[in-house]
């Protein structure tokens, strides 16, 4: 076997750190020759906030309060009762059907609320959370680890949110 000379293995070497070095290297975008839309802004354009930060949004509480029934295109269905003031939850009892999976049932009396703000948060048995947040003009109510609470016990893997919208109360 016969070692490569040394001014070949210096020249791989060094060739190698500027394919390493150009790899690393980052090549500005050119701006674009496309003719522009009206009213269109390209993103170097867009505007700036005003103080030129973003702000983090205020702790507020929310209040919803709804009966209501859905159905989705999956066949899935449920029912739910949410009264929530000033973020203190004051009923709770929500129940799911998943086809071919199971159901789940969620009541208030088999949880303890622990946190308000940012957003509701409910403790349950066994690690369980519903977790409630108003994002716009919906309240998502959210359901993890909550696996006693549905029959089979596998269905909690199917739970999806639930949305209710604030003004009308619907909720699916």
């Amino acid at each position: 076997m016969s070692a490569v000379p040394r001014p070949i293995t210096s020249r791989i070497a060094a060739g190698l750190a500027v394919a390493l070095l150009a790899g690393c290297s980052a090549v500005a975008p050119r701006p674009s020759t496309a003719p522009q839309a009206p009213g269109e802004q390209r993103p170097s354009e867009a505007p700036a906030a005003p103080s030129g930060r973003l702000k983090p949004m205020p702790l507020r509480t929310f209040t919803v309060a709804t009966e209501c029934r859905f159905r989705d295109e999956t066949g899935n269905s449920g029912k739910a009762t949410v009264d929530v003031f000033n973020s203190k939850v004051r009923a709770l009892n929500v129940e799911l059907t998943m086809p071919k999976r199971g159901s789940c049932r969620y009541d208030l009396a088999n949880f303890h609320q622990t946190q308000a703000l940012p957003s509701v948060e409910l403790e349950g048995p066994r690690d369980c959370r519903v977790r409630l947040w108003e994002q716009g003009e919906q309240i998502t109510v959210a359901f993890a680890g909550c696996h006693t609470m549905c029959s089979p016990s596998s269905a909690q893997d199917y739970v999806w949110p639930l949305l209710i919208d604030k003004n009308t109360g619907k909720c699916d």
